[in-house]
């Protein structure tokens, strides 16, 4: 009967037990758990936080290179701009220099009177060239027609006959732009002048008896193996 009784006690007390045991853990395992959980969630905020953060600050990383590639893309485009124009104006400068030094300087002389007994206001003809690029000297008028606008050089050779005096002028159509007096009383001699003009292009350029203070033959033209008096006319292009 003892032992009935003991086997009673022990099973009501291990059911005791066995109810209160389940309760008490349960309880402490879900606030654990909720604890975790609180934990868990304030975590994952900051991380949305820092996440929110970082994305903003890549967008705005982003934005500024956008900003940068435009600002780039418009200066490259400016320096684009600036480098076609500048290497055109290069480009103009080197044709106008490349034509500048590729003009022919239109050279001519010529030499051999026509007449050797001027006149006064005659035209001295020079009738044998000796060189004349570009065809501008007429041997048969000893005219010299400008073809372009510049800066001519043009020089005289006349040889006077001894004891004759004549007046001679270099001229650019009815303009004296060099004169002067050839006389010598001893001997033939030989003087040469010059004139440095700026012409216009179609103006003409001659050589001309001013004054004849002498009559029969004024100019001697003579050559040979030793000697030579020779009567010459020429000139050239300087600048353009």
């Amino acid at each position: 009967m003892l032992v009935l009784l003991m086997i009673s006690f022990l099973g009501v007390t291990q059911c005791l037990t066995s109810e209160v045991e389940p309760r008490c853990s349960r309880f402490h395992y879900e606030e654990q758990l909720l604890e975790k959980m609180i934990r868990m969630e304030i975590k994952v905020e900051d991380i949305e936080k820092r996440i929110s953060k970082t994305n903003q600050n890549v967008i705005d990383v982003l934005e500024d290179l956008k900003t940068e590639r435009t600002n780039m893309k418009n200066d490259n485009k400016e320096l684009q701009t600036n480098y076609a124009k500048e290497m055109k104006e290069r480009m103009t400068e080197i044709s106008d220099l490349k034509a500048l030094l590729l003009t022919d300087t239109i050279p001519f002389k010529s030499r051999g009177p026509a007449d050797i007994s001027l006149e006064t206001g005659q035209i001295i003809i020079f009738a044998n060239n000796m060189l004349n690029k570009g065809e501008a000297y007429d041997k048969y008028s000893g005219i010299f027609t400008v073809p372009m606008s510049g800066t001519y050089i043009f020089m005289i050779h006349l040889c006077i006959s001894a004891s004759k005096n004549m007046y001679y002028g270099i001229m650019v159509d009815d303009t004296v732009y060099t004169s002067g007096r050839f006389y010598d009383s001893d001997a033939n001699t030989c003087y040469t002048a010059d004139a440095l003009v700026v012409l216009n292009g179609g103006e003409r350029v001659y050589v001309k008896c001013l004054y004849a203070a002498s009559s029969g033959n004024v100019l001697i033209e003579y050559s040979s193996s030793t000697n030579n008096y020779w009567n010459t006319f020429s000139g050239l292009l300087v600048h353009r």
